[in-house]
């Protein structure tokens, strides 16, 4: 009973403390601080992007205005809000209503310095250099979930810088050792040096001096070469947009021991439709290409083995049937030349028999074997007959005892039908087949056989009964 009464006193005692405790702790403060943060260089036209920051402790939700003028500036859009937030954006002559919360369940509220959201305007092309830009931010109410602070405000300020310079012309252009021709003028981009750089100068000192400080000034080409160089002078405006290029051309004379190239020789020869013959050498200058009829256009193309030397020009031609001859010149650093040729043959156009075109003649070559008949032409000679005059007698020789016995033999061969018409007579009454002699020797030599293997049979069958 006594311990009983002593854990009953316990627990009251710890309820008690627990209670004061959490009595006297107070509960977590909201803090909160806003500002505007935006470029410090403004011009007409420029994007400018304002920043809305906020810093604070325990910041759930947001409800602010945005003002400015709208002579000056245009909204455009908004960016970049604050990770796990909600933010919603109004627009109306010239203010923007803004209303954010926390969107997680209020596991992420404000509790640091950060960037709540971005906004986007467009300065008017009205502004002026000097001119003053103003945007100003009021928050309505920051808010926890138990506390809320009204009314903070911050600011954004700029003036209008001047527009950027498009000016892109040189005030002064030289040649360290030579002179320009014509005489140097910003407007003039063209510009050549007197007389042949020495071979032993490898490169040229190039003065050029922008009218605009703030314009970029680029050089290239300055390093030379055997014969003429074109120097480029390049000038951006300060606004990265408007650009001139002056143009300087400067020859530079050859080494008096160089020895020019002599190499003609082409390294390649390629042809659209169909392949060279023989296959592509150097040392070989004569080609032909058979392609079919239906090809009615070739290219060919070349290239030249030595760098220094003038390639012949491609080729395009329609072809002729038959030979079509081209010619493809490569001319060496020292006028010599190549000459390469190339035959294309374009085959003729072969008709088909067997191809209904509508022209032409169809020769029927198939012969049938199995008929019973062959036709041959029959000619008759005919000899044209002699109608006497009236004055003319005609006179029969005398018949011949001889020439009566031929009448007769003749007559009576006519009379006789030849074994072929008997046969044609006979119907299916006569049957007569011809084999030829190596059938009727096989057909004996194999009865022989047999005759020959039954009387071995029966002799054998007459030993074994005895």
């Amino acid at each position: 009973m006594k311990k009983k009464l002593i854990k009953s006193i316990s627990a009251a005692l710890l309820a008690a403390i627990l209670g004061c405790i959490l009595t006297v702790a107070p509960a977590a403060e909201l803090r909160a601080s806003f500002s505007l943060k935006g470029p410090s260089t403004v011009r007409a036209g420029d994007t400018v992007a304002i920043q809305i920051k906020a810093d604070g402790e325990g910041v759930l939700g947001i409800r602010a205005e945005i003002t400015y003028d709208k002579n000056q500036l245009t909204y455009s859009s908004s960016s970049g809000a604050l990770s796990k937030w909600k933010v919603e954006i109004t627009e109306e002559n010239g203010k923007l209503s803004i209303w954010a919360e926390e969107n997680n369940d209020f596991k992420s509220p404000i509790n640091s310095s950060v960037t709540l959201i971005k906004l986007n305007f467009k300065a008017t092309d009205k502004l002026k250099e000097g001119d003053k830009i103003n945007v100003k931010l009021n928050v309505l109410e920051a808010s926890s979930t138990e506390d809320s602070i009204e009314n903070i405000s911050s600011a954004y300020s700029v003036k209008v810088s001047r527009p950027l310079s498009d000016n892109c012309d040189l005030s002064s252009l030289s040649v360290d050792g030579y002179t320009l021709t014509p005489a140097f003028s910003a407007n003039v981009t063209d510009y050549v040096i007197e007389g042949e750089i020495a071979f032993t100068q490898t490169a040229l000192k190039i003065n050029a001096k922008s009218a605009d400080t703030e314009a970029n000034v680029d050089i290239s080409g300055a390093r030379l070469s055997v014969g003429e160089n074109t120097i480029k002078v390049k000038v951006t405006a300060e606004d990265g947009q408007t650009v001139k290029t002056y143009t300087i051309k400067a020859v530079m004379a050859q080494d008096p021991d160089y020895v020019p190239s002599s190499d003609s020789s082409l390294s390649e020869i390629s042809v659209s439709e169909g392949r060279l013959s023989p296959a592509f050498s150097p040392d070989v200058h004569d080609y032909i290409v058979y392609v079919p009829y239906e090809t009615v256009a070739v290219s060919v193309s070349a290239s030249a083995s030595d760098s220094r030397s003038a390639p012949p020009e491609d080729i395009d031609v329609d072809l002729i049937e038959g030979d079509n001859t081209l010619t493809l010149v490569c001319i060496a650093e020292d006028g010599t030349e190549g000459v390469y040729t190339v035959h294309i043959m374009r085959m003729p156009n072969y008709y088909s028999p067997d191809t209904d075109t509508g022209t032409g003649t169809v020769t029927d070559t198939d012969t049938d074997t199995d008929t019973d008949t062959d036709t041959e032409p029959v000619t008759e000679d005919t000899e044209p007959e002699t109608t006497p005059g009236p004055e003319t007698a005609v006179t029969e020789p005398p018949v011949t005892a001889e020439d009566t016995v031929e009448s007769t033999t003749e007559a009576e061969t006519e009379a006789e039908p030849s074994d072929s018409e008997t046969d044609e007579r006979s119907g299916s009454d006569v049957n007569q087949n011809t084999y030829p002699l190596w059938v009727i020797f096989a057909a004996g030599g194999g009865g022989l056989i047999l005759g020959a293997l039954v009387a071995t049979l029966i002799f054998n069958f007459s030993n074994e009964r005895k």
